[in-house]
């Protein structure tokens, strides 16, 4: 058996087992944070809820990617020829979030169906060389005492195959958020920062500064939401690229990011904490004040300094 068949004996595999178990009348296949969804935004929203959706149903990862691109690019073109199917108001120029994510997912069904023709399924990519897969990565999350998960993570192997991008140099792209007063911003971020990071005109040149302009971008589109019901809350985010031999670290917020090489360990982010000089001044400049309440918050709420979201603090 050739590299071929094993490839597509795993999505054949894959794609039989889906059509067994699939529900097409499921009308919250995957969670969605409430809020309405700008065409901007579109693209973000359809691969988070894509992999969402693909992840449940153990997706094979060399797969992922291709069938999200697909998706993508289908529901593109299917929400310009008939925006009303994908929740689309023409008076607020914004998709229904709801709505869309059950058009979304019924695109994701379709497509997965398709591929048990053996003769569409043939036409399926191989997986890319491993010069091209990006770094090995593992990741776990627990909610422990709350009543809903409100963190999110992130991990994507090759930015620019996600996003259609040639490159010979890929990007890898980690992340956490956790989320506070709710996950919509945690969520949102988890959509959204990446794309932003890949559509800033940096991105290709200048990594750092890329990160910088997703941060700000990120921050900016979700506060603008802050007047819709479920748009509240705040998230701390920590991320890594990776590229070629380099690496880039961002962030907002006290989350962590360790370098571990031959039992040395790195702290790669100076955590943002209320209790920090600098931050303490910027806040008080800023007409906030810190008060210690069994730690340092930030006007007696935030036990952080910075976050996405959470415009009302300071």
């Amino acid at each position: 058996m050739g590299d071929k068949d094993d490839y597509l004996t795993a999505y054949r595999v894959f794609f039989e087992k889906f059509a067994a178990t699939v529900d097409p009348k499921d009308q919250l296949p995957v969670n969605i944070a409430g809020y309405t969804i700008t065409q901007s935004e579109l693209p973000g929203e359809v691969l988070y809820w894509t992999a969402e959706y693909l992840s449940e149903i153990n997706c094979p990862p060399t797969l992922m990617t291709t069938l999200r691109r697909i998706v993508l690019d289908e529901v593109l073109i299917a929400a310009k020829k008939n925006p009303d199917e994908y929740g689309y108001d023409t008076d607020k120029c914004e998709y229904e979030a709801l709505r869309l994510m059950q058009a979304v997912t019924s695109k994701v069904n379709d497509v997965c169906l398709r591929y048990l023709d053996n003769s569409k399924l043939d036409t399926l990519p191989p997986p890319p060389p491993m010069s091209q897969r990006g770094h090995r990565s593992a990741s776990s999350a627990v909610k422990n005492l709350r009543r809903v998960m409100e963190d999110r993570h992130v991990e994507i192997s090759n930015l620019e195959a996600l996003f259609g991008i040639e490159t010979t140099e890929p990007t890898g792209f980690y992340a956490v958020y956790d989320g506070h007063a709710g996950s919509a911003a945690a969520t949102y971020c988890a959509a959204h920062l990446h794309q932003y990071l890949v559509e800033s005109p940096y991105f290709r040149r200048d990594l750092q500064q890329a990160l910088h302009d997703a941060f700000i971008r990120t921050d900016a589109e979700f506060v603008r939401k802050s007047h819709q019901k479920r748009a509240a809350g705040g998230s701390t985010a920590v991320v890594v690229c990776v590229r070629g031999g380099r690496l880039a670290a961002a962030w907002a917020g006290d989350s962590l990011a360790l370098l571990v090489k031959r039992m040395g360990l790195m702290q790669l982010v100076n955590p943002h904490k209320p209790d920090r000089p600098d931050e303490t001044i910027r806040i008080q400049s800023s007409g906030g004040i810190v008060m210690y309440m069994g730690t340092w918050r930030v006007n007696g709420q935030l036990a952080v300094s910075r976050a996405i979201g959470e415009y009302t603090i300071i």
